[in-house]
């Protein structure tokens, strides 16, 4: 109670505190005045100090750590604005520093922490299928309508599955994405103009088939006429009417949003893929899955019901269930899915992050001590009138405070015009703002606190004691500096030189005059029979196809990911990238055979592995013969070819040969002897004229390999921009570091000279003391550096962790920095006026 009634007094006080002050300032005046009246000529002498006896009340009130503050905010603005050249300096190391540590933290934030512009983002989930064996991010029509029908954990289900349609008369292929009707319903999006697909007027599947202009798509090709709603349009020749149009940065679910051309009710495929049997193929992963979990429900509870509803649909249809399956349920009101692999994502980035903010602390903690020299006199004069060594620190941190707010400020404003930038230059979804959100002016808070302490605590220490001719303080930092952007430097290059050898090595198959032909026949109801036959007729027409040098069969078309499945080797699962294949693919795809063969026509139960997993299964012996998983013979190796894993160095691949199972879901890709850019339009014709309902893809194979490219020369770029400015910061360091101690030992230097001892020698004798530290950096930096390349091996795409060219190209680049960094203030002290120097101080 006591405890209560003071902090209410002072919390009075602390509202109150100008008229407190005023009111004791005139009562003081008034006793003074009374005691003179009284005859006591020597009452103001007996009555103390005003001033002194003001503060004490102050004291006894409380909150004096304010006015404080505020005196010391006052003295550091000052100094600030007197100095300009030096806090210009240290607000840019410090902008460069914390903004590039707020842009990072601003793209984690967007990508894994912002919600999506969906109503109740926080209740979206994603259903997967997993099991020991196998994963999938789709499922079959059929088990999604069985979950939405008896999940009771969930408030709706949505569905959501790709195509392409063509627009007539043009023959314009336009990216549809098929919906559930309560798509647009559930996530609270309202059209532009007109209306959105809706569970009333577009479920069943006997309505009239309409579909939603993509947003992009209605301002390219109807140049943003709302005119268009209600006509006719003909897709796959088949009618049908522009009902609305989607919202103006809409982001829809699974990152479609902004690449959508149609959308187009899920029930109403078949209207326009002819006889297809999609959406009734209970063993078709087809579509994926979202969902809302009903109010009070938690993802563990919706988990558990749906796999007790797995469990049941088991006896009613086995060829839909794996064994062991179960139902994933992911968050997914976010841009991207927190999952492990996000997590050692996001712990590599803020790794960098940290390492560049240290650098810049220990950067600024150099400009500091350097500037401490200057100051010298200032604290002697003041710890000689009586100030305590407590509160000349306390000011110095102040200093620091304030120089890493502003640095702060000019770092957001850095962190947002880039983030802004990269938004435009990426092309990313709209509904992005570049605005820091709460989460990013914490971050912001937390960073500008944690870089005043560390760049100013040493520096303040060191002032305020009065100790400046120490160089351990130094030392540290210069160690600090090295071993930081040392790590930086390493990193980025062997990123670099990773992306490099994607870019510029062969990836181990051809792409460069590789078609790929994707029919769709499971789409338009082909049993696998009637599949089969037609692929053996297109094969046949296409061999005799001038320009066609080969042609075969592959399940999951090349670069398009394909399935995973886990392989035991050495009693742990590792991920192998599977896919069933022609007897003619590896001549089509230019991928050498090393050991045995390939496949032939009426092989079964035979596999052909890459070389990288067959030395990890039978390490040092002929693979040729053995048994895979105790099921398949192996008759053949063949080269490391990534076809499904463009960007993962440590890819496994075995091939199966195709099965008439597997027909349905056939694509065909073949080699042309010369450019394939003037083969489409007759492959097209080709494959319609066995069939005038297909509608086929038709992909150039190095197109797709050079959008994958992309990624990899982004991150080309933004590992460059790092190395450099990692080295930037690192030599501004030790230039400033350098000539603090070189202006420390400046009459020294003067003494010397004038005693006739050779500049070099005088030189080498100023750099002698930097080597240690430089060389202590180095060596914790190239430890580092090979710790934390561990974590990042799968992304070194054939480069080694330990890669001798990237280790020392990045050291000698270093060290150049640093030599000239040291060399500039050195040299600069050998040019000094001698007379002059010994005359100073």
């Amino acid at each position: 109670m006591n405890a209560m009634k003071e902090m209410l007094r002072r919390i009075g006080y602390l509202l109150t505190r100008n008229r407190r002050r005023r009111e004791l300032a005139a009562e003081m005046d008034f006793h003074r005045e009374m005691a003179v009246r009284a005859g006591k000529p020597d009452a103001k002498r007996r009555f103390g100090n005003p001033v002194r006896l003001q503060e004490q009340a102050r004291e006894a009130w409380g909150w004096t750590w304010i006015d404080r503050l505020a005196q010391d905010l006052r003295y550091a603005a000052r100094l600030v604005t007197r100095s300009p050249g030096f806090s210009l300096a240290a607000i840019g190391v410090l902008a460069l520093g914390i903004g590039t540590n707020i842009f990072m933290f601003s793209a984690m934030d967007w990508a894994f922490f912002q919600n999506l512009p969906l109503r109740d983002p926080d209740s979206l989930v994603r259903l997967k299928r997993v099991s020991p064996q196998n994963s999938a991010e789709a499922m079959p029509y059929p088990t999604a309508v069985y979950y939405r029908d008896h999940a009771r954990t969930l408030s709706a289900v949505m569905t959501q599955m790709g195509g392409r349609l063509e627009l007539d008369p043009e023959a314009k292929a336009l990216s549809a994405v098929y919906v559930s009707a309560n798509y647009f319903k559930e996530l609270g999006a309202s059209a532009a103009y007109g209306r959105l697909l809706d569970p009333a007027l577009d479920r069943a599947p006997s309505t009239a088939p309409a579909v939603v202009l993509g947003h992009d798509f209605w301002q390219k090709y109807y140049r943003g006429d709302p005119s268009v709603v209600g006509k006719t349009i003909r897709l796959n020749h088949q009618p049908a009417t522009i009902v609305g149009v989607e919202p103006y940065g809409f982001p829809g679910l699974g990152n479609s949003g902004d690449s959508v051309d149609l959308w187009v009710a899920v029930n109403q495929q078949p209207y326009f893929v002819f006889a297809s049997k999609a959406l009734t193929d209970p063993g078709r992963d087809i579509v994926a899955v979202w969902a809302r979990l009903a109010p009070g429900v938690s993802a563990a509870i919706a988990e558990q019901e749906l796999l007790a509803l797995t469990n049941a649909r088991r006896p009613l249809c086995p060829e839909c269930v794996w064994k062991g399956e179960s139902i994933r349920v992911e968050p997914a009101g976010h841009q991207t899915v927190l999952d492990t692999r996000a997590i050692r994502g996001l712990s590599i980035v803020g790794a960098l992050g940290l390492l560049i903010l240290v650098m810049t602390c220990a950067n600024l903690g150099g400009l500091l001590l350097a500037r401490g020299v200057a100051r010298e006199h200032e604290v002697a004069i003041r710890i000689a009138v009586g100030a305590s060594r407590k509160r000349i620190f306390r000011q110095l941190l102040t200093e620091s405070l304030l120089l890493a707010f502003l640095g702060s400020a000019a770092g957001l404003a850095l962190a947002c015009g880039v983030l802004k930038g990269c938004l435009l230059y990426f092309g990313r979804p709209t509904w992005v703002s570049a605005a820091p959100d709460w989460r990013v002016c914490l971050c912001l808070l937390a960073t500008t606190f944690f870089a005043a302490v560390f760049f100013g605590f040493l520096p303040a220490l060191q002032l305020a004691r009065q100790r400046h001719k120490r160089t351990l303080a130094r030392q540290v930092l210069i160690a600090v500096q090295v071993a930081a952007s040392c790590v930086l430097v390493i990193v980025s290059s062997l990123l670099v030189r990773a992306a490099q050898h994607v870019i510029f090595t062969d990836p181990g198959f051809g792409y460069e005059q590789v078609i790929s032909v994707t029919p769709g026949l499971d789409e338009h109801g082909y049993r696998p029979a009637a599949a089969q036959a037609y692929l053996e007729k297109l094969e046949e027409r296409l061999r005799t196809v001038p320009g066609v040098a080969s042609v075969s069969l592959v399940r999951y078309s090349p670069l398009s990911g394909g399935s995973v499945v886990n392989a035991e080797i050495q009693g742990k699962p590792v991920p192998v990238h599977r896919n069933w294949v022609g007897a003619e693919f590896f001549r089509t795809m230019d991928i050498s055979v090393l050991l045995g063969r390939a496949f032939a026509p009426g092989d079964k139960d035979a596999v052909i592995l890459s070389k990288s997993l067959a030395q990890r299964l039978w390490p040092g012996k002929n693979p040729l013969g053995r048994l895979y998983q105790d099921k398949s013979v192996v008759v053949g190796v063949v080269g490391d070819a990534p076809v499904s894993a463009i960007h993962d160095a440590e890819a496994l691949e075995i091939y199966s040969p195709a099965e008439s199972a597997d027909m349905t879901s056939m694509t065909v890709v073949l080699r042309s002897n010369g450019a394939p850019e003037g083969l489409i339009p007759m492959l097209k014709t080709i494959v319609q004229a066995l069939d005038s309902n297909l509608f086929p893809e038709i992909d150039l194979l190095k197109s797709d390999f050079r959008r994958q490219m992309e990624s990899m020369e982004e991150v080309t770029l933004l590992m460059s921009a790092v190395g450099v400015a990692a080295m930037l910061l690192a030599g501004l360091g030790i230039l400033g570091l350098v000539a603090y101690a070189v202006s420390q030992r400046t009459k020294e230097i003067a003494i010397r000279l004038a005693l006739g001892s050779p500049k070099s020698q005088v030189m080498i004798s100023v750099m002698r003391q930097f080597s240690g530290p430089v060389l202590v950096g180095l060596f914790a930096g190239v430890g580092m550096a090979a710790l934390s390349m561990r974590v990042l091996r799968a992304g070194l795409n054939g480069i080694s962790a330990t890669d001798p060219v990237s280790y020392a190209s990045a050291i000698l680049i270093m060290l150049t920095v640093f030599s000239i960094a040291m060399l500039v203030p050195t040299h600069r002290a050998l040019r000094l006026d001698i007379a002059r120097a010994l005359h100073q101080e």
